[in-house]
């Protein structure tokens, strides 16, 4: 604690001491086109991170630092942007009016399992708004893995939705598959999205009855968009407290390009606050992150983007058997590599036509990888083919057809006693097409299917899917059964090519209330059944798994707006879920060892425009997960003690051109247990020693500086 408190009296400085510019202040009144006031509209300034809300009565109160020309706009569900430009002194006394937006109810789409975590069309969400949410550390997986319907992660942090493992989740960006989105860390220790949340103009994150375009996942999809067009030039730096980091954007006539290049280096972070883990590591572990995005315009609304991003991760550290003194140095070198190229071209007459590429390349050299002496390397890449096209033929109906293909191809090499070597190349081939329609004024229906061929097996699969949206006042009830599969884990395929596409069909009801846009009330149930799931017998892979899942998910946020610079924010959120599978080496159903059956979180959240600050708070809960305890009868007979963890946030406006960003993790120290390892020989007593699974530092500190050299706005890592 005396550490965190060092780290926040650093940022308190310089919050006290930085310059404050001169502000500006933009009062008006939001009114729609029939003269009605319009509460809790976004009103902000473009390429700044300055905006508020309209209260009951419509009125607003915007405290800026921009000066000269401006861009001003205003938002709200339902309604067209409005946009002003114009000398900044000159904004004063304004009457905006929106227009209310006849597309919406075209574009309408199922949110049965949905979540727009950014984005204009649901709503505006300023750069900094996704990860100032406490625990989320300024990562995408963490902010998502906070909203109901997500397990605790287990001590790789990764995302497990509604019963499924973090294999069953699938990442895309711009349209385009990515083959694996997170870094590779130490042994018990949280994983990181190898993207920064900032570069994106939308993120979705669908948990369950996604589109029949999207395959290979049974759980969940989180489809990434980049932006067609970023018109601003500027530049920036980070400094953060375990690394370095810098990026911008140059903008020319009908393009521009943008970069990002992070280097991180645990060892100043470790020294300085685990001092007693230094004997431990040979070269603590260091990353270089490299992204670069090219957008060209090729005409009206035609647009081509390439997107490339490279991640390079090392370190040594000494290992020790859990249950022998056999030390050894593991030696971990890792390439990760993904590009994509895509083309868009909206045409006047209604047509949307895509094309897209994109590769993804991933290689892992490990010594000392499971025993002394040994060695392990990987290969594995992926080649993403796609195309698309839609029209939308009326306002009542909307077509859509498209086509994929998924070139895979996995080799590994082990040296131990016995040398190893094991490959697989195969394909996945989808035909796909979605049917939208209006069939009234409040109600919409998707019908779509898809038609998958896989090579391994060579078999053929129809896998459809009914959606349902339903207004009514200011409730949205919506529902979606689909069937989906996907490719059982490498580590298992690589011993028998054979093995069947695991598949599930999913059923998902949902009821939302949005009574204003902070005050929101989510209820959600689902049903899972899988089937052909891998499963080993006799030391064999089979495919004759098979299980459910079902549950339920219940959200509720608010905002309270507290004179003209306060804002006090809070999310409570609930899961329930209730889960067995047959699979692997289990021959009777069990509940996963990965999975807690009751995940609860409070999330609070208070913005103070005067003090130039974002405080945020969160409070996560589990139940105890399932381990098999050889000591007790039965299998999966002993469940851990629950989880818990308080987490913290600190985010300073210190200055239009400086951010800075605190977090603490588990700021009570609390010793979380996400399992049991057993030995597999018993002891002089006949029993079977066990040893907790637990995170290799249980608490997580960060500060981060992020600056500005160029443009107006502060350099909020958003360069592209």
């Amino acid at each position: 604690m005396i550490r965190l408190s060092v780290i926040f009296f650093v940022a308190f400085l310089f919050l006290t001491t930085g310059i404050i510019a001169q502000t500006s202040r933009i009062k008006g009144v939001v009114l729609d086109d029939k003269k009605n006031p319009i509460a809790y509209a976004n009103i902000y300034i473009e390429g700044t991170i300055d905006g508020t809300s309209s209260e009951e009565d419509g009125s607003f109160d915007l405290e800026t630092n921009a000066k000269g020309t401006v861009t001003l706009k205003a938002s709200f569900v339902g309604y067209k942007l409005y946009s002003i430009t114009e000398d900044i002194s000159k904004l004063n006394n304004l009457t905006i009016v929106l227009k209310e937006d006849p597309t919406n109810l075209k574009e309408v789409v199922v949110s049965a399992g949905n979540y727009q975590l950014k984005g204009t069309n649901m709503e505006k969400t300023n750069a900094v708004e996704l990860v100032t949410t406490a625990g989320s550390e300024g990562d995408l997986y963490k902010s998502i893995a906070l909203l109901p319907g997500m397990q605790i992660g287990g001590t790789d942090g990764k995302l497990q939705v509604r019963g499924g493992s973090s294999h069953e989740s699938q990442t895309y960006i711009d349209e385009m598959h990515v083959m694996k989105a997170y870094t590779s860390m130490p042994a018990n220790t949280t994983s990181r999205s190898v993207f920064s949340p900032f570069i994106f103009e939308t993120i979705n994150f669908s948990m369950g009855g996604y589109s029949s375009e999207y395959s290979q996942s049974l759980s969940s999809v989180l489809p990434l968009y980049t932006k067609d067009e970023s018109p601003i030039t500027k530049t920036g730096i980070s400094i953060m407290s375990a690394g370095l980091g810098a990026g911008g954007t140059k903008a020319w006539d009908k393009g521009s390009t943008s970069f990002e290049a992070n280097y991180t280096n645990m060892a100043p972070y470790s020294k300085l606050l685990f001092p007693s883990e230094k004997p431990e590591w040979d070269k603590y572990y260091q990353s270089l992150q490299a992204s670069n995005q090219v957008r060209l315009e090729l005409g009206d609304k035609a647009y081509l983007k390439t997107f490339f991003s490279y991640n390079k991760t090392m370190f040594k550290k000494k290992e020790t058997g859990l249950f022998d003194d056999i030390q050894r140095k593991l030696d971990f070198d890792e390439d990760n590599l993904y590009l994509n190229s895509t083309f868009n071209k909206k045409f006047k007459s209604g047509f949307n036509y895509f094309a897209g590429a994109a590769f993804s390349w991933n290689r892992q050299d490990i010594k000392n990888a499971r025993i002394l002496n040994d060695a392990f390397k990987s290969n594995e890449s992926e080649l993403h083919l796609k195309t698309k096209a839609s029209k939308r033929y009326s306002s009542l109906y909307k077509l859509g057809v498209g086509m994929e293909s998924l070139i895979k191809s996995y080799e590994i090499t082990y040296k131990s006693d016995d040398d190893v070597s094991r490959k697989v190349h195969h394909s996945i081939n989808g035909l796909f097409v979605t049917n939208d329609l209006n069939l009234t004024y409040n109600l919409l229906l998707n019908l779509s299917s898809r038609l998958e061929y896989t090579t391994l097996d060579k078999s053929w699969a129809v896998l459809p899917r009914i959606a349902l949206n339903y207004n009514v006042k200011d409730v949205t009830l919506s529902g979606a059964i689909g069937k989906y599969q996907q490719t059982t884990n490498n580590d298992y395929l690589i011993y028998n090519k054979n093995l069947a596409q695991e598949n599930t069909t999913q059923y998902v009801l949902s009821a939302q209330n949005a009574i204003t846009q902070f005050r929101v009330f989510r209820i959600e149930a689902y049903y899972k059944k899988y089937n052909k799931l891998t499963t080993l017998y006799n030391g064999m892979y089979q495919s004759g798994g098979d299980g459910y899942s079902k549950g339920i998910d219940l959200l509720y946020k608010d905002g309270i707006v507290k004179g003209k610079n306060q804002m006090f924010e809070y999310m409570l959120g609930y899961s329930f879920n209730d889960s067995k599978r047959k699979y692997l080496d289990y021959s009777d159903k069990i509940m996963p060892p990965y999975l807690t059956k009751h995940n609860a979180s409070v999330i609070l959240k208070y913005s103070n425009q005067k003090l130039k600050s974002i405080f945020g708070l969160t409070n996560r809960f589990a139940s105890g997960r399932p381990y098999h305890d050889p000591n007790k009868e039965g299998v999966m007979n002993s469940k851990t003690p629950v989880y818990n963890t308080l987490d913290f946030s600190w985010t300073i406006l210190a200055h239009k051109k400086l951010i800075i960003y605190a977090s603490a993790s588990n700021i009570l120290g609390r010793d979380n247990i996400y399992g049991y390892n057993y030995n597999s020989a018993p002891n002089a007593q006949g029993k079977y020693d066990g040893k907790p699974v637990k995170m290799y530092q249980k608490q997580f500190f960060f500060i981060g500086f992020f600056i500005s050299l160029s443009g107006k706005a502060a350099y909020d890592v958003s360069s592209f």
